[in-house]
Parts: C-alpha cells; structure tokens; sequence
C-alpha cells in the first residue's frame, strides 16, 4: 500500500484544475476503464481533459449561462465526462438517481427549474415523458465533441478561459429521501475541492489504484469518493456493470479500492467465504489468518495476507486491498473480518451537505465500529450531549454545502451560526473518533425520558448467522402507556444451511432467532431490550442508496402480532 505524497499535496482551488492539472500530472496515463461487453474502452487523463473542453465548448452554444442540466444514466464514461463539462463552465449538473420514476423525475425538473437533460439510452422512455426541457441524449456525445473541436479550431475560446467563480454553485445533488423528503443540496467548487483534497490527505491514492465505481454517481460520496478523488490523484476509475455482474466485473477488471455500503461491504465478505468454502480451502485461510495476523507493522502484515490469500482472494478480483465504507454503520466484526482476508476497510461519515463526508478512516488512523476522524479542515462536535456522551452531531468546515435548493426555511433549519446540524446522533471518543448511533428522527422514545437509536439494536440483531436484515421500531404498549422495543427480521436461510450443515424448516429458524434475542437481551438495559419481533418473507425494500426505508414497520409488526394471538 503506497503513499503518494506528491499528489496529496496538490492545491485544488476548483473542479477546473482537478481535470487541467491531472492532465498535466498523469498524461496518456489510464483515467477510466469501461467495460463495453468483452472489451476494454480505456480513456487517458489527457484525452479526457481535451473531450471535457471540447464538449463544453458546444454545450455553450447549445445552452444558457448557468443552465441547469439533469444527469441520468447508468455509471459510465459519457456520465462522468458529461458532469465535467457542465462543472466547468457549460452549466450546472444535476445528477439524479437511474432508478428515478417518471413522475419523480417530471417533479424534480419542475422544482430546480432544469433547462436540459444529458442521459443514456435506458432513460429513453422517461425522458419522452418530460416537457420543456432540452433532451440530449448520450449518443450525441461524439458529434457534440467533434462540433467543439471544430469551434476551438474557430477560435473560439469562451469555454477555456472561462474563470470559474469558487463560491458559485457548481452541483446540485439530491438527498436519498431514505428518512424523509429529498432534498437538493447545492454544493460550490470550494466545497467539492476541499472534499477531494480531503480524502487524498487520509487516503493513500495514486496511479497504481484502480477504483470500481459501483454505487450510483448520482449519489455525492461516490461522485466525489470514487470519481473526483481518483481522478485528482491518478488512480483509475473502472465502471462496474451492474450488482449482478459485480463478482465477473471484479474478476475482469481486477480493483484495488471500491467505495460500498455497508450492506455491500457485508456481502462481499459473505460471498468470499461461501467461495472459500465451495473450493474447499477454508483451513489452510484460516491458517494463513492466524499466520499472518500477528505481523507488525500494518504494512508488512498487509504483503504477508496478499502472498498468503491469493488463491482465495481471486473471488475479490485478486487485487482488491481497500474498502471505503459510507452511507451507514458497517459491523465492527465484518470490518475486522475483511481486514483479516486482506481487505483493509474503513469506515467514513457520508453527508450529502458536506461534499460527500465529514469524516473518514485512514491508514493509520482507524477504529473497528467507528466513522474515522473528521477531515482536517472540518470541525464535528456533539450539541446538547447526553450523561453518555450522546448528541446531535453538528458540522462546520470548508466542504459545507452553500444549501438547499429553492428551500430557504429548510436550509435555516439546519444551518445556524456557520454549523450544520446533522440529524444524527452519535459521539466523538477520547482520541478523535467518530460513532454514529443514529438518526434523531428515528429513535424510539420510553416513557421514563430514556431513548433509543434502533439502529444500534439492528447492527446487533444482524451479528447472528441466522438473520440478514432488520428493522426496530417503538410499538405502543397494551395499555398505551409507553413504546415497548419490537423487530422486524429477515432470516437468512442461505447462511443458516451453512450453519447447520442443512436447511431448517420453519420452526428450527425460528426456535434459533428466538434464542439469539433472548440472549441479546440479556446484556441489554431494561429499556433497551426486544419484547417484540416478527419473521419477514422478502428483503426489506432499499433505496438507491442503499438504505432500508423504514416507514411502515410498527403496523406491519402490529399486524405480525395480532395474527399471532
């Protein structure tokens, strides 16, 4: 794992530079990697500066000062080289989810007042849908360059020496909406500059990287995270195909770093071992484990793992070393788990209203169960604490968003006296790190003034090999006097099997979970433990982002209960 101090260190007043300077930096080096069927499309960084001006300077022709410009599409490099165009001067991009329904879309474009869309042809259909706004659709991307090309030819230099204004709006980017309305964040260049330059100072990136772009790049922690970081850096940027091609794509593609969830973090672990235990080699890793897990310092013990796993490690790609984990809280014992197989994981604190992150894990800087440090710039305490140390986090540094779109009282809500209240609740430990419990809006409130984050319950529900997912709500008592702690549990049949060396019926999972509960229970506060829980047939339903949506779990555990009786 190598430190690339020189690139680190790099001044970065705007997204403009990002893309000139790495040009200048890394040359006819690889930039981005796709994978169009069987085939390698490999893109320089000094090509993709040349296409970035060239498209620009058409797209200046093609739309009005500070347009406002949708993005849809899957991952890609028409994606990726449409959003810099736009940043650096032919308009302001607004990234919006693949997955967007018609009707969510036609409402964004009539809320942030969007001139024009740029998408690729999934979105075809969705598009047509729209009215009053300028369709160009990614396949006009080369005669959009070629005509560009020709105008700087002209002389035409509006696009180039265009100066960009730091403190402007640059993005917008959209909320999840997992735990309430979506909101539009919008984000200057000074914000997502400091955001890069903040990852390369606690990260070590550089051009023996390549990053597997997986999660949406409509979301900011991986358009920052996994596009702009390695992009600043010169690391590459390979485009997965999908999550149900993930395991071929790491195999072809052969990534160092990947930017996940912690729910994908979790099945990539799962999928190594149920491989290692298909091939039949499940002593000798253990072996090499506990060989190997001794060695001192990190990086030595890091080579000794990838010497010793190699074999096992193919299911990962073969190359697979880091894991950058956002979006949520990732199990401490899968994050020690990947570390033991060779995958060194850290968690960060991904913020849509800070750029993407207001902490993050480094090298020698991290902590099982924790969300890294704050990022150097920034400044994160916790408002009104609890006897425990527990409270709202609160935010202030350079990444912080300008606010939300067309939605003043929203943004003054939260942003009071240069801080940005987060919503989450958590703590900051003696040496710096950062743990998130949950969001306020979610805890469960006991009659006695006690509370609960249910998803510090949910993490420890999900220890047990028999359960894969779950959710805890408050329920109403029989007499309605206080919220009694209830679950709602998605089994794990597939990794049960693998338990038990066979598959239980119904009554054998349910007999196993009840004593997991139970035993959970017992090292639990009195107002903490479960005195309900229901078993679910079908995962719980996600968002883009991968979060569970949580509304509607008491009545349906309220339902669960009273067939019960």
């Amino acid at each position: 794992m190598s430190i690339y101090k020189t690139a680190a260190r790099r001044p970065l007043p705007d997204l403009k530079e990002l893309v000139w300077g790495s040009a200048g930096l890394f040359g006819t080096e690889t930039a981005f990697r796709e994978l169009r069927g069987s085939v390698f499309y490999d893109v320089s960084f000094l090509r993709f500066r040349d296409e970035t001006e060239a498209l620009g300077t058409a797209l200046c022709r093609r739309l009005k000062p500070g347009a406002r410009v949708v993005l849809l599409g899957q991952n890609g490099y028409h994606w990726v080289l449409s959003f810099m165009a736009l940043v650096c001067g032919a308009g302001i991009p607004v990234p919006a989810d693949a997955a967007i329904s018609v009707s969510d879309l036609q409402k964004l474009c009539r809320e942030a007042k969007i001139d024009a869309v740029l998408y690729d042809v999934t979105a075809s259909a969705k598009v047509a849908a729209l009215a009053g706004v300028t369709p160009i659709p990614f396949s006009a991307l080369p005669k959009l360059i070629r005509d560009g090309r020709a105008l700087l030819r002209e002389g035409d230099t509006t696009y180039r020496d265009k100066v960009i204004d730091r403190a402007a709006p640059a993005a917008v980017f959209y909320t999840s909406g997992t735990t309430g309305k979506r909101k539009g964040v919008v984000l200057s260049h000074a914000a997502m500059a400091a955001a890069v330059t903040a990852v390369g100072a606690m990260q070590p990136i550089g051009p023996d990287d390549t990053f597997l772009s997986v999660l949406p790049l409509s979301h900011i922690y991986e358009c920052v995270v996994g596009f702009l970081a390695p992009l600043c850096y010169g690391a590459r940027v390979a485009f997965s195909t999908g999550l149900d091609r993930l395991a071929r794509d790491m195999r072809l593609l052969h990534p160092t770093v990947m930017v996940v969830i912690p729910y994908l973090a979790e099945e990539l672990y799962r999928y190594f071992w149920r491989q290692v235990a298909r091939r039949g080699i499940e002593p000798s890793v253990r072996r090499a484990i506990a060989v190997s897990d001794p060695v001192r310092p990190l990086s030595a013990r890091q080579s000794l793992k990838l010497k010793l796993l190699s074999l096992a490690r193919t299911s990962l790609g073969g190359s697979l070393e880091r894991l950058l984990v956002l979006g949520a809280y990732l199990d401490p014992v899968v994050q020690k788990g990947l570390r033991q197989i060779g995958v060194f994981t850290v968690q960060g604190y991904g913020v849509t209203e800070c750029a993407g992150l207001a902490a993050l894990g480094g090298v020698n800087a991290y902590c099982d169960g924790a969300a890294g440090h704050v990022l150097p710039h920034g400044v994160l305490d916790v408002y009104d604490p609890d006897p425990e140390g527990n409270g709202e986090l609160r935010y202030k540094g350079d990444n912080l968003m300008l606010g939300y779109d067309q939605n003043d009282p929203r943004t003054a809500a939260v942003l009071r006296d240069g801080w940005y209240y987060t919503g989450d609740v958590g703590r900051v430990d003696e040496n710096g790190f950062v743990h998130i419990i949950g969001r306020l809006q979610n805890r469960i409130e006991k009659a006695d003034g006690k509370w609960v984050c249910p998803e510090e319950l949910e993490t420890l529900l999900c220890q047990s090999p028999f359960i894969k997912e779950a959710v805890t709500v408050g329920v109403l008592n029989e007499n309605g006097t206080d919220s009694e702690i209830a679950a709602m549990l998605y089994p794990d049949k597939e990794e049960a099997a693998a338990v038990l060396g066979h598959a239980p019926d119904g009554t054998e999972l349910e007999t196993l979970i009840g004593e997991w509960v139970g035993k959970l229970n017992e090292g639990l506060p009195a107002h903490k433990q479960i005195t309900l829980y229901a078993l679910r047939e079908e995962p719980f339903p996600r968002s883009t982002a991968g979060r569970i949506r949580r509304a509607g779990y008491a009545e349906e555990i309220a339902r669960a209960v009273a067939n019960e009786n």
